[in-house]
């Protein structure tokens, strides 16, 4: 079984129906630029897995133990659902080495960063979600493109 196909297991053990290709790893944007410098600095910030599933899209906290490959969402975490339902807009913008997504709901806005997938390979999505020893395969590279396009498509 490789190491996505964990992390859906995982997420459907929440009680719902993952779609295969359409996840990615993020972070919480930071709201200034002293906050992006902290980040910087410390590796402690948190990556999550943005998954969309059948009716819903999942912000859950990856168990990555520093930079180790994530093959789980973290236990004893309450993972953020979001029914596409009450989704208003999905807004993404290439912003450095990143992009960021800004998806605004009926309970208010989360602003969030992807690394690009053309430096994924030494950057830490692709650490994280290596699907080979050499990490030269991962699946946030590969699956980046489509779940941007499908975001884009949750607009109203």
């Amino acid at each position: 079984m490789g190491k996505q196909e964990k992390v859906l297991d995982s997420i459907k053990s929440l009680g719902v129906t993952p779609i295969s290709g359409n996840g990615i790893i993020v972070q919480f944007a930071a709201p200034n630029l002293s906050a992006k410098v902290l980040s910087f600095l410390s590796t402690t910030e948190p990556f999550y897995v943005l998954q969309l599933c059948k009716n819903e899209l999942i912000l859950a906290q990856l168990n990555t133990g520093g930079m180790a490959v994530a093959t789980k969402i973290k236990k004893n975490t309450e993972p953020l659902k979001i029914d596409f339902s009450t989704i208003e807009k999905v807004a993404i913008e290439e912003h450095g080495f990143n992009y960021k997504i800004s998806i605004s709901s009926d309970d208010g806005d989360i602003n969030l960063v992807a690394q690009q997938k053309e430096l994924s390979n030494v950057r830490s999505s692709g650490a994280i979600t290596a699907e080979n020893a050499w990490g030269t395969e991962n699946w946030h590279a590969n699956n980046l493109d489509d779940t941007l396009n499908e975001l884009k498509k949750l607009s109203k």
